[in-house]
């Protein structure tokens, strides 16, 4: 008996049958895995990918429309694959290929979330009842006419023929999060007065003769599926979207248009409370699923944060909901469907809800390219999964954080003979302290300490800093320098007191290395943490050491620093009680957390009566006794703490690379210590370098 039997077992949808419980929900992946409106070998390569990986059901957006620009108001622009025309058939029916070759299906979604043209003369842009502005700073919905609406039915129904014609499998309609049949639907966003307005039965009206002309097309047999919103949390003036309440009235009416299934959304794109993030627990949103099935005859699937196959079980088991939908657990690791069904849980790769595939693709329209967890996305999907060397290499891998372990572990499947170095007690690199603040990291440090278990022949060497002298000793063939970056320091009277902690003073101590510090308190509690720690560490133990101990951190702290590490700081010290202020010279604090977290975690800190924040201001000393600061305005002030947190990130640490030079044939250096960026960035660095050996 597996551990995930429903979630692993078969399910009759509509006419047809998934060989799992698990669905994806759609996202354009973007430029690169379409040209033209024709979707590229990339683009294939991905879906089979997933479907070779056990994926039961991909829903993948689709244009009825061509997406050409020449206005700045188009939102969210992605090249889609293209569904009107006999020329895009080619393209549409391979991609019904790649998957079908693996046993899965696929449901094609019209692109009508953000924006919407209804022909050739008119620019992409929003759509809606009514010329709404829900966010600050985005373009009003242009209200639509029944001219409009006409248009907008007719381009469901030539959709769904093209793509019914390239042999997929089903229909999407998109009615969820903030599109424009969920702008109809929403009385936050619709107050018109004629027949598609007013009240629930008008608001209703769209998406209903959208459903049922859809139907009428593709006969009673074929697959459609509708993705909506039961809850929205939004708002406007004139008045607060779609409830719970609301929800169990719409969901009979759906069924009765013909929808065969239930895709639920949570919220819009722009609500404003936590969705998908980090913080927001696995499985969280069933709830709304669990409602929906009292009312629904058709299967209903739950999505958003779920990424945990126990979890994912554990809903199916309390008949929360039928389906498990989502797509960032899918983009981590393309075979979770199999590892799941073949009860290999302790293989998957899970998603770490960093979101930057979110940031990238959803915030800020760039490709689908980077994932904290898997580097294979974008460029690397047009090579193959494994191609062994015939060229076998002794490959030294120094540092054992993401950047580093991505290399050890792509390096050996290729078919080197690798060593890893790390200079502290245990592997994981920045990963150790990472998981301190994000919980959810801790999975790609389990990950990668089962992956080199199963890689037995990945030598590692614990507690051993590399030298020239240790390199010229072991004559290795190539060299992976992945030693993380060097913490920016700050330059300013007092800045080496005795209340001063750096983000590396940290790490060090968790490296069973006791940092420099003044003070003979300071220096024996550095020391002592430092000795236990070598011998015994989690990342939930160091949480719970934060949350009651008054050293290293105290009750009144200054971060200095408002970028991601400050921030992830203040987070934790948030749940503690901690009284903060945090510093930061640029304009605004968070200014490099990601898209999906910013808004969120700056808000926590705007509402919290612990945390003052000082954007647009520089410290100028540092005292026994707290912090001295000058605003832009050239106010100066005071602020008392009994700890100084300096989190101002990292700069390249190129020193043990460039001493290298001309002892090693190959050098690539990846990660922080050339390229302080994002856990993303690294785990991809890292894999280019030995895929480049």
């Amino acid at each position: 008996m597996g551990r995930c039997n429903i979630l692993a077992s078969p399910i009759k949808v509509g006419n047809v049958v998934m060989k799992n419980h698990l669905m994806t929900t759609s996202m354009s992946p973007g430029y690169g895995y379409v040209i033209n409106e024709v979707p590229t070998q990339r683009f294939y390569n991905y879906l089979e990918e997933r479907a070779a990986g056990g994926t039961a059901l991909i829903c993948q957006t689709v244009s009825p429309f061509h997406r050409e620009f020449a206005d700045e108001s188009a939102l969210h622009v992605h090249p889609l694959p293209g569904a009107f025309s006999d020329d895009h058939l080619p393209g549409l029916r391979k991609m019904a290929q790649v998957v079908h070759k693996h046993g899965s299906l696929l449901v094609g979604q019209p692109w009508t979330v953000h924006a919407w043209k209804p022909d050739d003369e008119e620019h992409e842009k929003p759509w809606g009842p009514t010329p709404q502005v829900i966010l600050k700073g985005m373009p009003p919905f242009t209200p639509m006419e029944k001219r409009h609406i006409d248009m907008f039915i007719n381009h469901y129904v030539m959709t769904a023929r093209y793509i019914k014609k390239a042999g997929w499998d089903g229909v999407e309609i998109m009615a969820g999060v903030g599109g424009v049949m969920n702008r109809f639907m929403s009385p936050a966003t619709n107050n018109r007065t004629d027949e598609y307005g007013g009240s629930f039965e008008n608001r209703m009206r769209l998406v209903l003769e959208v459903i049922r002309a859809v139907r009428a097309e593709v006969g009673p047999d074929y697959l459609i599926t509708c993705r909506w919103s039961p809850v929205e949390y939004v708002s406007s003036e004139l008045g607060e979207g779609n409830d719970i309440e609301n929800a169990l009235k719409v969901a009979p009416l759906l069924e009765e248009a013909g929808v065969d299934l239930h895709n639920l959304a949570i919220g819009w794109h722009e609500s404003s409370i936590p969705l998908t993030i980090k913080t927001v627990p696995d499985g969280y949103w069933s709830w709304v699923s669990e409602k929906i099935k009292t009312v629904a005859k058709k299967p209903v699937a739950c999505a958003y944060r779920n990424t945990d196959p126990l979890v994912m079980e554990q809903i199916l088991q309390e008949k929360k909901a039928d389906i498990i939908a989502g797509l960032r657990y899918n983009i981590a690791d393309p075979e979770f469907g199999n590892k799941v069904m073949e009860d290999r849980l302790e293989d998957l790769n899970k998603c770490i809800c960093c979101c930057r595939c979110l940031d990238d693709v959803v915030s800020s329209g760039k490709v689908l390219e980077y994932c904290g967890v898997n580097p294979r996305l974008g460029k690397e999907l047009d090579r193959p999964r494994f191609e062994k060397t015939k060229d076998r290499k002794r490959v030294m891998v120094i540092g054992s954080g993401p950047g580093g372990l991505s290399a050890a572990v792509t390096a050996c499947e290729q078919g080197h003979q690798v060593t890893v170095y790390e200079r502290g007690p245990r592997v994981g690199g920045c990963l150790v302290m990472s998981s301190i603040f994000s919980p959810t990291y801790e999975r790609l440090l389990v990950h990668y300490k089962h992956e080199l278990k199963k890689h037995p022949q990945i030598k590692v060497k614990l507690n051993t800093k590399v030298t020239k002298r240790l390199v010229a000793r072991e004559r290795p063939d190539a060299v992976i320098v992945a030693i993380g970056g060097e913490p920016v320091g700050l330059d300013v009277p007092g800045a080496d007191g005795k209340n001063v902690v750096l983000s590396h003073d940290f790490l060090e101590m968790l490296n069973g290395k006791a940092p420099k510090k003044p003070g003979l308190i300071n220096k024996v509690m550095w020391t002592c943490g430092s000795i236990f720690l070598k011998f015994y560490y989690t990342p939930a133990f160091a949480r719970l050491v934060t949350g009651v101990s008054p050293w290293p951190i105290g009750k009144n702290v200054a971060i200095i620093g408002g970028g991601l590490p400050g921030c992830e700081l203040g987070t934790l010290l948030l749940k503690y009680k901690r009284k903060m202020t945090i510093f930061e010279e640029r304009k605004k604090v968070g200014w490099d957390v990601g898209g999906s977290d910013r808004f969120h975690v700056t808000s926590a800190f705007k509402e919290s009566e612990d945390c003052t924040l000082e954007p647009l201001t520089k410290v100028t000393e540092i005292t026994g006794k707290g912090v001295k600061a000058v605003r832009q305005d050239g106010t100066e002030f005071f602020v008392p703490a009994n700890t100084v947190a300096v989190t101002l990130g990292f700069k390249k640490n190129l020193a043990l690379a460039n001493s290298l030079k001309g002892m090693v044939e190959e050098i690539a250096v990846v990660g922080d210590c050339v390229n302080p960026a994002r856990m993303a960035d690294a785990t991809k660095a890292g894999y280019l370098a030995a895929r480049n050996l």
